[in-house]
């Protein structure tokens, strides 16, 4: 009996427990339904501000417009011309435009033939000063100067001072000189070991640069040229010579006489050179050709024959040919 009465009771008190969960879980779905509600009348609202944001805004549109157009009429009223009467003024005269003219005459005009004006060569540098290294070898120092005439034309002069021992750079040079020196008495050569070679000169050349006149050219002092030139040197040559003299009666020494000669030189022939720049401020001239040398010497008559064409003596056709370096300007 007791046992079927807590049965019972049992039964009864889940039940109620059951009850109350299902009250409370009705309850919570209930709170969170109202809570969705509000938020989408939130948002309903919000809606509501920006359509009557918008509509503000159209409204107001139309006032500024009517607000701008009154002022662009009240700036065409205060200027001070009609725009009707300017407009009537215009259409006149293009009426007039359109009217042809029958008093004037009609005169051909002819459009006389324009010579074709020459190029104008604008030369990037007008001078230059050059070195010649080869002569150093001879002992001889070549400094030269030269200067445009035309875009095709230069003259060059040149300066030679020599000294030329059998020391230093000039040994080999002066060592292959074969000196002699005519004896007035015997009207014979004699030959004597020189010491000495000495002198100074000029040399003139007129340069004609061949491709000046073609496209692509280097106008003067650049490019190929050829050049007749002239040359005169004065050189003095020294040395002794060995000479048997009677210093007392029957009695004889050897001793060394001085021989100073006086040489006269004079040149002329045709070279063929280039002359092309280095780094836009220095130049390189190379240069070959042939000359006309005549050498005589003061106290003899006539030119010197006979010589090694090696000689500075020598008279005959000798060939030219350098290089030389230097500075544009």
């Amino acid at each position: 009996m007791k046992s079927n009465v807590c049965k019972q009771l049992l039964i009864i008190g889940l039940i109620l427990s059951l009850g109350s969960c299902l009250y409370s879980y009705s309850q919570d779905t209930i709170a969170q339904k109202s809570q969705m509600l509000d938020l989408k009348l939130q948002l309903l609202d919000s809606k509501l501000d920006l359509l009557d944001t918008k509509i503000k805004l159209w409204e107001a549109k139309p006032k500024e417009l009517d607000i701008r157009l009154n002022e662009i009429d009240s700036k065409v009223n205060s200027m001070d011309f009609d725009p009707q009467m300017m407009t009537k003024k215009i259409n006149e005269m293009d009426s007039l435009m359109k009217i042809p003219h029958t008093e004037g005459i009609p005169v051909e005009v002819r459009q006389q033939p324009v010579a074709a004006e020459e190029p104008v060569f604008i030369a990037d540098y007008n001078s230059a000063i050059m070195l010649d290294p080869v002569r150093l070898m001879e002992g001889t120092f070549y400094l030269s100067y030269e200067r445009i005439l035309t875009h095709s034309l230069s003259f060059t002069l040149g300066g030679l001072a020599t000294y030329s021992t059998n020391q230093g750079i000039s040994n080999y040079y002066f060592s292959n000189q074969e000196f002699a020196y005519l004896d007035a008495a015997t009207n014979k050569y004699f030959t004597y070991e020189g010491e000495v070679i000495s002198g100074g000169g000029l040399n003139f050349q007129l340069r004609n640069y061949l491709m000046a006149n073609h496209p692509g050219r280097k106008a003067a002092p650049l490019g190929l040229y050829a050049a007749p030139q002239f040359m005169y040197r004065r050189i003095s040559i020294k040395g002794t010579h060995p000479e048997l003299v009677e210093v007392e009666p029957d009695i004889f020494e050897w001793q060394d006489k001085e021989i100073i000669q006086k040489l006269n030189i004079y040149a002329g022939g045709v070279i063929l050179g280039f002359k092309l720049p280095l780094f836009n401020a220095l130049a390189i001239d190379v240069f070959a050709g042939g000359n006309i040398k005549l050498s005589g010497y003061k106290n003899e008559k006539g030119f010197t024959k006979y010589k090694n064409w090696f000689n500075i003596d020598f008279s005959g056709v000798s060939p030219v040919a350098g290089i030389a370096i230097g500075i544009l300007k």
